[in-house]
């Protein structure tokens, strides 16, 4: 092959380098477009979480707030039932308050428990968003290393490389 023909091979050859190399920039856009479609959905679902968490907290404290109110209820009209009543009806009347203390107990428990669950929940949601809030790692897109330039002439080793003149070749003993 003459020196032309060579180089035309040659830039041919950078030719279909430079079109592999631009078909590999478009993937790794299209890629990038991939990656930053999902970490748009990652934030509106975090900001969804987070939305749903406040609304939790919000409940709850509505639900401490009815309750509270529904203790002080029953206490007010305990304590004017025992106002109006004699001695007999006091003792109904200790019997009834022992009842709605036992009712209170039992539904301060109960409220204890859904806090804990809606806390629990809220815990669960937030330690979600932290990892969703994370930046995620890229690994570094790949780059195409030049290759080395060749030498020209013909390949030799260490075997094959003469030692001494013509007169005195032979082992390379040292002694």
């Amino acid at each position: 092959m003459s020196y032309y023909g060579a180089d035309a091979a040659y830039s041919y050859l950078e030719m279909q380098v430079k079109e592999k190399q631009e078909k590999t920039k478009k993937e790794n856009k299209k890629k990038q477009q991939q990656f930053d479609k999902l970490a748009k959905e990652r934030r509106a679902l975090a900001s969804q979480q987070r939305s749903q968490a406040i609304a939790l907290q919000q409940q709850l404290a509505d639900q401490q707030k009815a309750q509270r109110e529904k203790v002080s209820a029953l206490r007010i009209e305990q304590a004017d039932a025992l106002s109006s009543l004699g001695k007999d009806q006091r003792v109904k009347a200790a019997a009834l308050a022992d009842a709605q203390a036992a009712k209170v107990s039992r539904m301060a428990a109960e409220q204890t428990r859904k806090i804990g669950g809606i806390r629990s929940r809220g815990q669960a949601v937030s330690s979600s968003l932290s990892i969703l809030g994370q930046q995620q790692p890229m690994a570094p897109s790949a780059v195409r290393t030049p290759a080395k330039s060749r030498r020209k002439g013909a390949a030799s080793t260490p075997a094959q490389v003469a030692r001494g003149s013509s007169r005195n070749r032979g082992p390379n003993l040292s002694i």
